[in-house]
């Protein structure tokens, strides 16, 4: 015990010396966190009864003396606790350093002659009150980052670990900014925002690059091709799957299991000694953290992780927490307002729960997350991937270019600055690749736009007497969130104890439900003789539409039979733009207003329906007609390409899933010395591209132990070919 606080003093005096913050000089640095103390201090002693100062005392040169104490006991003592308690648990240490707290405050009196405590319950309103204000302070004029002299000396200390790996070999770090369109981006470098990703652009060091996504552009579709390089069965973010009789939800550690085991082949992104972070798939990561297919491992999760050690290391770190949580829900109800004061639209209902959800994700999981993917850097990890959900989150509720949308953009933008700054220190050298997993689109919703939800429509279609299970309900945003709080409490130790005890009630299975859940929304029965006549699921502008009375794929022909006139009516309808369906004679077909492509037979009649939505909407019908478990009929939604603008069929005016504007192009970031090899059309096509890169450049092998054979290259690329739909080169 002794050697190891001796040595944490000896790594201590190291940063001091070495430690350069960004922004200005460590001088500069110290000076304005002396005035905030200074400051912070006189709060605590107007604020708390029974600190103050004594009669006549000259007030700044008192409140001077004390900021300076306080600066020298948490410099020189707090390393006491760490030494102490780092390795019991992370309760421990919040406690330790709660305790140290208070003992500062009422030893402060026997130095400073000028100030009075009147007992420990005064010391401990009297610290809260200083911590409180000094991260107010500290918030709103910037003065501490991710380069703080405290966040430094933890992550050297994470370097110095027994398990570090050390090598000149490079290492990748994978960050996918969920939701983002390259278009968009391309647009946000033009207008002067992500300063850090611009820099990268700009300086010809990076190069920014475009995909196709293919339907359906969504999270788990495009995460499980790009980490597994497999996504067949995942028509959507949801989907019934007719055979079972079960509904399946990306984001339910069930279901994320389920689909796991299928698509994996043992060859994932991080199948050799790769961690995975925030993701719904793990890539086959020896190591997994708020990863929703991995929650129930108990090999996996937040146990496995040192990094909370790290946060409570400093006593303001979850103060600073707190504090810009209830700030970004109060900026989300002034930033509604504002939206809904100046007519903006489309717009929607923005109350409780989301602005939870989303603190949740832009202050809380966007921090963790960066702390998480730092110590496996620390570890020497040789693949990491992580997936931020600001951008998506936000996009989703306020609309894809929105002023509060980019906010959080650029808060990403700072947590890759961060994640870079790191690397420098880390026991290897790392390479990184930006990638998103789709974009998203504006617009109106359906139900805005005609007042029905399109269940409601098949329904009425269809007649009189139908059973109609819709699911539409929001349990995207909750997502992370709630893997985040289920692997808390599975933890194990106090923190874990603590964690279980205040989400029971939350709880169902070990997992964790905050948010709307499909509880009310509830699954339809499995047994045939009860299932419903109709099962409608929005998956964004793409709508699932199943007849799961009826068996197998049911075709056109039989449609006509049963419900004759639905599917002519359907085409027809202003808010419906293709409806892809399987025909007996001619195969699969999608059928607009105005004319039939039969995908098949390769011919058009009347006006094409897949030609209006662009790029290589053939090619996605095609692809999303081969899935496993595709609807009976796969619903699009209009698509306006004047604004490119499309009708969700859920209630989110940002939307991705179907078809139609930006969120079938997402974006790749790339070294500009690393060269695309092939088109890059579908996410299995990125999965292919990040691991060739990775075992040409890095040296790096896939599958366990990485004994996996290197994927053969494809055909070179003619010369005159794009490289990719939507190439962006900015610099």
């Amino acid at each position: 015990m002794l050697r190891r606080i001796v040595d944490f003093y000896r790594l201590q005096f190291q940063v001091m010396r070495e430690w350069q913050p960004s922004g200005g000089s460590r001088i500069r640095r110290i000076l304005a966190t002396l005035v905030i103390s200074v400051v912070s201090l006189g709060g605590a002693v107007a604020l708390t009864p029974g600190f103050d100062m004594v009669p006549g005392s000259p007030i700044i040169g008192t409140l001077l003396l004390g900021a300076i104490a306080l600066g020298l006991l948490n410099l020189l003592v707090r390393p006491v606790f760490l030494g102490l308690f780092a390795g019991v648990s992370v309760i421990a240490v919040a406690i330790a350093t709660l305790v140290f707290q208070v003992a500062t405050f009422l030893l402060l009196p026997r130095w400073i002659d000028q100030l009075v405590v009147s007992g420990p319950l005064a010391a401990l309103v009297a610290s809260l009150i200083y911590a409180l204000v000094n991260t107010i302070l500290v918030a709103i004029f910037s003065i501490t980052s991710d380069d703080s002299y405290f966040a430094v000396l933890m992550q050297q200390l994470a370097a110095r670990r027994a398990d570090v790996v050390r090598t000149d070999k490079p290492g990748l770090v994978v960050i996918q900014v969920d939701g983002l369109a390259e278009p968009i981006l391309a647009r946000q470098v033009r207008a002067g925002r992500v300063p850090h990703l611009s820099s990268w652009l700009r300086s010809g060091r990076y190069v920014l690059d475009g995909w196709e996504a293919l339907l359906p552009p969504t999270t788990p579709a495009s995460q499980a091709g790009i980490l597994h390089g497999n996504n067949d069965g995942i028509p959507a973010f949801r989907w019934y799957e007719k055979d079972e009789g079960r509904l399946m939800v990306a984001n339910h550690p069930e279901d994320a299991m389920v689909v796991a085991g299928r698509i994996s082949n043992g060859e994932g992104l991080l199948s050799n000694d790769g961690a995975s972070v925030g993701n719904l798939f793990s890539g086959d990561a020896a190591r997994s953290y708020i990863s929703m297919a991995t929650i129930k491992d108990k090999e996996q999760g937040l146990g496995r992780s040192e990094t909370f050690l790290s946060f409570f290391a400093s006593p303001y770190n979850y103060l600073t927490t707190i504090v810009l949580f209830v700030a970004e829900i109060i900026k989300e109800y002034v930033q509604a307002r504002r939206q809904a004061r100046r007519g903006i639209e489309p717009r929607m209902h923005r109350g409780m729960p989301y602005p939870v959800a989303r603190a949740a994700t832009n202050v809380a999981l966007r921090d963790v997350s960066t702390a998480l993917v730092i110590e496996e850097m620390y570890r020497g990890a040789p693949m990491i991937y992580v997936d931020y959900t600001d951008y998506d989150e936000i996009a989703h509720h306020s609309g894809p270019e929105r002023s509060e949308t980019f906010d959080a953009l650029d808060g990403v933008d700072r947590a890759i600055a961060t994640l870079e700054k790191a690397s420098v220190h880390a026991p290897r050298p790392y390479r990184f690749v930006i990638v998103s997993d789709h974009g998203q689109t504006l617009g109106a919703t359906f139900l805005q736009r005609y007042g029905k939800t399109l269940g409601d429509v098949v329904r009425d279609l269809m007649g009189g007497g139908t059973t109609v299970h819709e699911s539409a309900a929001r349990v995207e945003e909750w997502g992370q969130t709630n893997a985040f709080l289920s692997e808390l409490t599975q933890a194990k130790g106090v923190s874990g104890n603590l964690a279980r005890t205040a989400l029971r009630s939350q709880s169902s299975g070990g997992v964790v439900e905050l948010g709307p859940t499909e509880g009310e929304d509830a699954p339809p029965p499995t047994a045939a003789a009860e299932r419903p006549d109709l099962i409608a699921i929005a998956s964004g502008n793409l709508g699932l539409v199943y007849f799961p009375r009826m068996p197998g794929r049911v075709s056109i022909e039989q449609l006509a039979s049963t419900y004759p006139g639905l599917v002519e009516s359907l085409a027809a309808h202003p808010g419906i733009g293709a409806m892809l369906v399987r025909s007996e004679a001619h195969g699969s077909v999608v059928v607009g207003a105005a004319g039939i492509n039969y995908l098949h037979e390769n011919r058009v009649e009347g006006v094409d329906p897949v030609a209006h939505y662009g790029g290589r909407s053939r090619e996605a019908f095609l692809r999303l007609d081969g899935m496993s478990h595709v609807p009976d009929l796969s619903i699009v939604s209009l698509y306006d390409p004047v604004f490119e603008e499309v009708a969700a069929f859920e209630e989110l005016i940002g939307s991705h899933g179907g078809l139609g504007g930006a969120q079938t192009r997402p974006l790749i970031i790339h070294p500009a010395d690393w060269s695309l090899d092939e088109e890059l059309v579908g996410a299995e096509a990125v999965y292919r591209q990040i691991r060739r890169w990775s075992e040409r450049h890095l040296d790096h092998r896939f599958g366990k132990g990485g004994t996996a054979e290197p994927l053969p290259m494809p055909e070179p690329l003619e010369a005159t070919a794009p490289v990719t739909p939507q190439a962006a080169r900015v610099g």
